[in-house]
């Protein structure tokens, strides 16, 4: 029987917050996951969730990653400097603007057209145009190099946009021209329409992306999962993608040989968002669905290796081999005490 090695992608897995965490795990049978944590003997990592990606990618933290992701979307962006350019809507808390990203609302391609061409109209004596390749994928294709420092999308989710605006030689020229997009958008009539209908406004981009990451790499040949980052990214790579199936039964483990990466993306949003609820129901559907179809596949040989990962500012990371299973000293470890 051929050897099987699974990469399990889990962020959000704990919250970052130990006392609520402790509370909202309280009550939860996750004996499977418990045994996972324990028999791996899993670790603090803390990470974010693109340093991690871009470590699987063999690229630079930043996730310069724009131009191969314009391709993926079936934009002739071989040549030329390209950023993504992502609508978000920024909420004023206090003193801060907040970010929320497209797993917050949902944008018709018609709305996304309408929101670039007013842009492209403004922006094109400054060399700067902006292609909505999807509703909620735009790009920014430039006549001269970016010459900034940006922080990818996924770094500042329901965060504080301040510490994430815009570095380098030119940061002064990103940020005024942000300010100003932002006005233009503030009273367009898509978000006139979308106000009045009760939806988040698009009132801002989120540009990042930008350099050359080169030939991209992956450690598997094969990829399962739903985010469309990856799975563009991967693709690009040279890795077959699938989409999640339903669990990681026996059925699916017949379907791969040799290295897989599955990534597991329905914690993620709950913590940023802070929507403890939805993150305990998604714990139970994982447990149900993953870590116990996993931990049953260890003890019966049926998977060789299974390495966990838990992107994030409360991340670990935990390895278990087949034989790991008879070790009963390393006893079962609950998620709440990390």
């Amino acid at each position: 029987m051929s050897s099987q090695h699974l990469t399990l992608m889990v962020p959000g897995l704990v919250w970052p917050d130990a006392e609520l965490r402790a509370e909202a795990t309280r009550d939860l049978a996750l004996p499977a996951l418990a045994w996972l944590l324990g028999r791996g003997q899993a670790r603090p990592a803390s990470t974010p969730v693109s340093p991690w990606l871009a470590r699987l990618l063999g690229v630079a933290a930043s996730l310069p990653v724009a131009r191969q992701l314009a391709q993926a979307d079936g934009l002739a962006a071989s040549q030329g400097h390209w950023l993504c350019a992502d609508p978000v809507h920024l909420r004023v808390e206090q003193d801060s603007l907040l970010l929320a990203d497209a797993q917050m609302f949902s944008l018709t391609q018609a709305e996304a057209d309408a929101l670039v061409a007013t842009l492209n109209q403004h922006f094109a004596e400054d060399g700067l145009l902006f292609h909505a390749a999807q509703p909620t994928r735009w790009y920014l294709q430039l006549s001269e190099a970016a010459d900034a420092d940006f922080t990818p999308l996924a770094d500042v989710v329901a965060q504080s946009i301040d510490p994430h605006l815009p570095r380098g030689p030119r940061a002064s020229q990103w940020r005024h021209w942000l300010n100003e997009l932002q006005m233009l958008l503030f009273s367009h009539p898509v978000n006139e329409a979308r106000e009045a209908a009760g939806q988040p406004v698009i009132n801002s981009i989120w540009p990042w992306g930008s350099g050359d990451a080169g030939t991209l790499q992956l450690p598997a040949s094969t990829v399962y999962t739903d985010q469309p980052l990856l799975a563009a990214l991967a693709a690009q790579a040279g890795a077959t993608v699938d989409t999640l199936p339903a669990q990681a039964g026996p059925a699916w483990l017949g379907e791969w040989r040799g290295e897989a990466l599955v990534w597991l993306d329905g914690l993620s949003a709950a913590v940023s968002y802070q929507d403890g609820w939805a993150w305990r129901n998604q714990l139970l559907a994982l447990e149900q669905h993953w870590f116990a179809p996993l931990a049953a596949a260890l003890k019966a040989r049926q998977l060789t290796t299974l390495t966990l990962h838990v992107p994030g500012e409360a991340g670990l990371s935990a390895t278990l081999r087949a034989g790991d299973s008879w070790k009963f000293w390393r006893g079962a470890r609950q998620i709440a005490t990390f």
